[in-house]
């Protein structure tokens, strides 16, 4: 048995107005095609629903127990035809966000309260990871949209179904002790840190990576003592004197009283914050959330 929707709400209408003619008035069509419809209903449920009269149709029992149960259902294909509605237009639903650590507060946090403000029954889960860990998910599906970035000098390799937005651009930074012999100077050469202890990410990421570049472009190689992909954990190995260090410029404050950026003279790369999507995405949320991002960083 298969029921037809749009027959069952004929049907409702046919019960109200007491005939096919009356019916097909309020409906537009014709009273054979309403006549035609009832009978195609009646076939599909094996039972009789209207005793036909010459100038009016009378509802069987069976009729108006099919029209109470049909109306629950009949209603609740119209809330989900309104849910489906705020669903397209982004007013509900669900968004799966992935970020890097120290994007989570400049960024993330700003433009979910922007994207928020007008989208309350948005639910948005967040998930911390690098761009290495996170890209791939949002290739797969598991991830709606990811924040990560690109740098400089470093070869870019991405899964292939991935849209790359840019977020911002931000320059990198050499920090070091603020009592450094270095951070008195009003320029300094790369290759004055030549034996300089270092503290940098780890190997599979690509700040290792730039910075390995970086040094290598004024002939020497980094001695790199500590790792952490955390950049508090990194100034706060600087600010001890222990180590020198390549942060982005969203890590650094003017103001931090141990670590000072130095003055460097040699041009110094780039990195962009970017925002990767699926190509093929049907999230009609991840456009105005990467709206708000760009507000946010772009403001």
């Amino acid at each position: 048995m298969t029921l037809d929707v749009n027959s069952l709400m004929t049907m409702s209408i046919v019960m109200r107005t007491g005939s096919f003619a009356a019916a097909a008035r309020e409906l537009g069509y014709t009273p054979s095609a309403v006549s035609q419809q009832m009978a195609a209903l009646e076939r599909s449920v094996g039972i009789r629903l209207f005793d036909r009269e010459p100038r009016s149709v009378l509802p069987t029992e069976a009729a108006h127990y099919v029209r109470q149960r049909s109306e629950q259902v009949i209603d609740l294909l119209g809330q989900l035809e309104i849910d489906l509605a705020r669903l397209g237009a982004g007013e509900t639903g669900r968004l799966r966000v992935g970020t890097f650590d120290s994007a989570g507060g400049p960024i993330l946090g700003q433009a979910m309260a922007r994207f928020l403000i007008r989208r309350r029954e948005v639910e948005i889960t967040l998930d911390e990871g690098e761009p290495y860990e996170l890209f791939p998910r949002v290739a797969d599906g598991s991830l709606d949209l990811a924040l990560g970035f690109q740098y400089d000098l470093v070869p870019r390799e991405f899964p292939a179904n991935l849209r790359l937005t840019e977020v911002m651009t931000e320059d990198l930074r050499i920090v070091a002790p603020r009592k450094h012999r270095l951070s008195g100077k009003e320029t300094v050469r790369l290759e004055e840190l030549r034996g300089e202890t270092w503290v940098a990410h780890r190997e599979e990421t690509p700040s290792h990576h730039c910075l390995q570049a970086l040094c290598a472009g004024s002939g020497f190689r980094p001695e790199i003592a500590f790792r952490s992909n955390n950049v508090g954990t990194v100034k706060g190995i600087v600010a001890a004197g222990l180590a020198v260090a390549m942060i982005p410029d969203i890590g650094y404050r003017a103001d931090e009283e141990d670590v000072v950026a130095l003055p460097v003279a040699d041009r110094m790369p780039r990195r962009q914050i970017v925002a990767a999507t699926r190509i093929d995405d049907a999230n009609p949320l991840t456009a105005g959330f990467l709206d708000a991002m760009r507000r946010v960083a772009l403001p």
